[in-house]
């Protein structure tokens, strides 16, 4: 039972407990905006006091490039980009969310099944299982690995 994407792929950053390692971003409505741009603004601001005027532009690839690789390869993460808010109750199998909030990692659905006291129990592929209140707001999310 592991996490697939719709074009049958494995998600970068899956954790043996079905949760996938996300990375940032910032999203204005549906535009999401890299979280490797505050590496690339930061580079580029530690190289202004130098009295070299085009400095900042090469540090702030290079802290871009940096982030790239950190995301790729030490600490592998999928882009996810968020969408709607759901009741948890409302999600089906195959569904990717973030069990935690806005930000965080994703999970795939597996099954959903009620439990007693009114909550929903939620399996993740990967074996991992939630038990949540029937109202509490998910974000389902788009992976981008």
């Amino acid at each position: 039972m592991t996490a697939r994407l719709p074009d049958g792929r494995t998600p970068r950053g899956l954790r043996p407990n079905g949760m996938v390692r996300t990375t940032g971003w910032l999203q204005f409505g549906r535009v999401p905006v890299s979280s490797g741009v505050w590496p690339a603004l930061g580079s580029g601001l530690v190289a202004l006091p130098i009295d070299v005027p085009w400095l900042p532009l090469p540090c702030a690839a290079a802290g871009f490039l940096l982030w790239e690789v950190w995301i790729l390869y030490v600490q592998p993460s999928s882009r996810a980009v968020n969408l709607d808010s759901t009741p948890a109750s409302e999600l089906r199998p195959d569904d990717w969310f973030r069990p935690y909030g806005g930000i965080g990692p994703a999970a795939q659905v597996a099954r959903t099944r009620p439990e007693p006291d009114d909550l929903v129990r939620i399996t993740l592929r990967g074996g991992r299982e939630l038990t949540l209140a029937p109202n509490y707001q998910v974000r389902r999310v788009l992976l981008r690995s």
